[in-house]
């Protein structure tokens, strides 16, 4: 599911809760209310809270159903996940042939150019096919 539509739309500056309730044109003393919430002062607390990303999930999740709406968290990559992990297998495989090289450097038996690009690539397909769970490490 692309999630970039979400990542574009900006906050807004008194958060969703407050924009939402504005947008209804509820009032804070019936959001309040509709919160089971004794004072309209811990109902300001909580646009506050959301404005400066100290509210908790479950209080979000309550002010949320109290504006007849859900709370979608979602985790949006920043590029695709294929690409993440690729890039990830090439500086594994990287790291590994300089390594090797080094050693090789040393026995006279140096890799260079066109052929370590393409001990490069073997190497971070391999790593890719394994599904190597230490590709993080």
């Amino acid at each position: 599911m692309p999630f970039g539509p979400l990542v574009a739309a900006p906050t807004p500056a008194g958060g969703w809760v407050r924009a939402i309730r504005e947008a209804l044109g509820m009032s804070l003393q019936t959001f309040s209310t509709r919160m089971g919430l004794t004072s309209r002062s811990t109902a300001l607390q909580i646009e506050q809270a959301e404005v400066e990303g100290s509210i908790t999930v479950k209080r979000l999740r309550a002010a949320a159903d109290a504006l007849g709406c859900d709370v979608a968290i979602v985790f949006v990559p920043r590029i695709p996940l294929t690409q993440m992990t690729e890039e990830r297998a090439r500086e594994k495989a990287e790291e590994r042939v300089k390594r090797v090289g080094h050693s090789m450097v040393m026995e006279s038996q140096g890799v260079y150019g066109s052929r370590l690009d393409e001990i490069v690539e073997r190497t971070t397909r391999e790593i890719l096919s394994r599904g190597d769970s230490r590709l993080w490490d």
